[in-house]
């Protein structure tokens, strides 16, 4: 008997078709089994913490609904990855009801046009129509658009214009929702949509529009850049037809977060379109790596393990995010040829911007090994250790290559995956950004890591610690969590927008914190045809 109201109804995936508890009637007994005992752990929890001083809880300033909420969330994650449940999901091709829509309205988006078909961004995978929930339902009164899209893309890009300097310019976003790829939706009613909704109800942004891009289940990599980069392109050209003024924002929460930066990646690689105005990254995911075993992320180990919900399950992670990235499982032995292109796509910086291989070859610190650690005994006790195979295609030394300026560019140039190399540094170029972590997450390392990346590449950058916070906090509502500090989370994202109004910097004079110039197109841009 299935349990639709707990979990998606639908049938076991591909990638999940070879586990037993993915389908039914184990798939339903199992959540049964799982639900029924963490419920039962409820009272224990309680009961334990409540008794317990403060300063032994997972963090002193945890309340108990915060405890049983990460306690019970990471239990009950498990069920994805042992019977391949998803939650929150729809089917991309199928329009929602518009009438039960209360507080958006639907739209589709064309394909991407032709001409912008590059880099990563190719034929590999079919080019579709993008669904997306556009926050308000009523367009806001500042905002005029032409609601004609066109295919030519010289004309898209000819007529472009998102710089202003007056206070009245709509800020535009363009949200791509969290669940690791496989999880959650872009509807109104998903659990990731308290985001847009707080920013449209705290008047941060004027419009945002939610993108309903391809989960892992419907397309592998890059499908999900070329959804995102569809509906950019679109609210591009809705508002540069006619030389409307607006200001951008990408905003991504956990892998939504990891969207963002491969979008705003290809936007700058390959320059068909404006850079975007800013980057909103809420717990961003920059380490897909680390769920690979036998790389050397993934001995890297993440700290934080009792006071966030994530789990480091390496083998049913594993399968996700080869799922992810196009590999597809099989019981034999994969090719080395296979295990090649999976590491170079897996350790590219389109997928994992901030894994320790990556950050090596543009010459970054390494905030998760610092001392080099890690990497050492990786070598020493593990990698000697490997299959000729798997030493072959996870050597770091042979995948640390084709950096900025190297000689190895030559080699790789007609690679997208390593195109980046044409800029002189990793996040070179990249428009002003504000990050969200929580200080008691799991991805705390690899986050600072990319904080200081970004601020060694002179982005102008805003960082937010969120205090004893969880991964992806403003996703959970006020009873489950510190309405203090969400509210902190908010008045920072707020002050952050209203640098793009402002005259002068939104913080102070410092170049550090100096508000940075809306990036234009190359004067000698030509848009391939």
């Amino acid at each position: 008997m299935a349990i639709p109201k707990i979990y998606d109804d639908n049938p076991p995936y591909p990638h999940y078709d070879h586990l037993p508890y993915a389908k039914e009637p184990w798939k339903s007994a199992y959540v049964f089994w799982r639900l029924f005992t963490t419920l039962a752990l409820v009272p224990v929890w309680v009961t334990y913490y409540a008794v317990l001083p403060r300063r032994y809880r997972p963090r002193a300033s945890w309340n108990l609904r915060q405890i049983v909420n990460v306690n019970f969330t990471r239990r009950i994650f498990k069920v994805t990855e042992v019977a391949g449940v998803t939650w929150g999901t729809r089917d991309p091709t199928v329009a929602p009801d518009q009438s039960t829509l209360k507080e958006t309205r639907f739209e589709w988006v064309p394909p991407l046009p032709e001409g912008f078909r590059t880099g990563i961004v190719n034929d590999s995978i079919p080019f579709t129509k993008v669904g997306c929930y556009i926050w308000p339902k009523k367009p806001h009164d500042d905002i005029q658009k032409v609601k004609t899209m066109t295919q030519d893309a010289q004309h898209l890009t000819s007529n472009v214009d998102l710089e202003s300097g007056t206070d009245k310019v709509p800020l535009v976003g363009i949200f791509m929702h969290g669940g690791g790829y496989c999880h959650m939706s872009a509807h109104e009613s998903s659990r990731t949509s308290r985001i847009p909704r707080q920013l449209i109800k705290r008047k941060i942004l004027h419009e945002v529009y939610s993108v309903e891009y391809r989960l892992l289940q419907h397309a592998p990599f890059p499908a999900v850049v070329m959804d995102a980069a569809a509906v950019y392109a679109y609210v591009v050209e809705q508002y540069g037809i006619e030389h409307k003024k607006c200001k951008v924002i990408l905003i991504g929460d956990s892998s939504g977060g990891n969207l963002v930066l491969s979008l705003a990646r290809w936007l700058r690689d390959e320059g068909h379109l404006p850079l975007p105005d800013g980057l909103l990254l809420l717990s961003p995911s920059c380490d897909t790596s680390h769920s690979l075993p036998e790389t050397l992320s993934s001995y890297i180990p993440r700290p934080n393990q009792f006071t966030d919900y994530l789990v480091d399950t390496p083998e049913p992670r594993a399968l996700l995010q080869r799922t992810f990235l196009g590999f597809k499982y099989s019981p034999e032995k994969p090719s080395v040829e296979e295990e090649r292109r999976l590491m170079e796509v897996v350790h590219s910086e389109y997928v994992s911007p901030c894994s320790p291989i990556v950050l090596k070859r543009w010459g970054h610190d390494l905030k998760q090994d610092p001392e080099g650690e890690h990497e050492a005994k990786f070598v020493r006790h593990i990698f000697q250790r490997l299959p000729t195979l798997l030493r072959t295609t996870r050597d770091p030394q042979n995948l640390a290559v084709a950096g900025p300026n190297t000689t190895e560019f030559a080699l790789v140039s007609d690679n997208p995956y390593h195109k980046s190399c044409r800029f002189p540094k990793l996040f070179g170029d990249f428009p002003r950004t504000i990050i969200v972590c929580g200080d008691a997450e799991r991805l705390v390392r690899e986050v600072r890591s990319l904080a200081t990346a970004m601020e060694t590449d002179g982005v102008d950058l805003q960082v937010h610690w969120a205090r004893d916070a969880c991964h992806d906090p403003l996703m959970l509502n006020e009873f489950w969590w510190d309405k203090t500090v969400l509210n902190e989370i908010w008045d920072a994202i707020s002050s952050w927008a209203k640098g793009f109004k402002d005259e002068v910097p939104y913080a102070d004079e410092s170049p550090a914190n100096s508000k940075s110039s809306v990036p234009q197109l190359p004067p000698t841009h030509q848009v391939m045809s």
